[in-house]
């Protein structure tokens, strides 16, 4: 450092260098976010495509399923309808399941929740 400088042109410098760190950390974080968005977009369709796949594998199962009571002796109608009524009897229980873990009750009660609210409390911020 040299002595012939003044703090004007010291505080100067240290402003463009904060700000430079700034833009570089803020070019950062896009980087990583598109990067995270970018993976995220290939997951979904990989799961889109995946699902597409076992919905057919299903509908093949199931069409073997009947085809094998055919084979026991039973007419064709009374085979799909067995299938049909076992298929919607899963389907059923399955989305039960699932509407039951979807309480609101239970998406409020979460840790990040409950550590915002601590974090508000520190920070002297009334929750509303």
């Amino acid at each position: 450092m040299s002595p012939d400088r003044g703090i004007g042109v010291i505080f100067s410098d240290l402003l463009g260098e904060v700000s430079g760190l700034v833009r570089n950390e803020i070019r950062l974080a896009k980087a990583e976010f598109t990067q995270t968005v970018r993976r995220m977009l290939m997951g979904l369709v990989l799961a889109v495509v995946g699902v597409f796949v076992l919905i057919l594998a299903v509908v093949f199962l199931l069409e073997a399923a009947a085809g094998g009571l055919m084979l026991l002796g039973l007419n064709f109608a009374l085979s799909t309808l067995l299938v049909g009524i076992g298929a919607l009897l899963a389907g059923g229980m399955v989305l039960w399941l699932g509407i039951s873990r979807l309480k609101i009750g239970k998406l409020s009660k979460t840790k990040t929740a409950g550590q915002l609210k601590k974090d508000a409390a520190v920070a002297g911020v009334r929750a509303a």
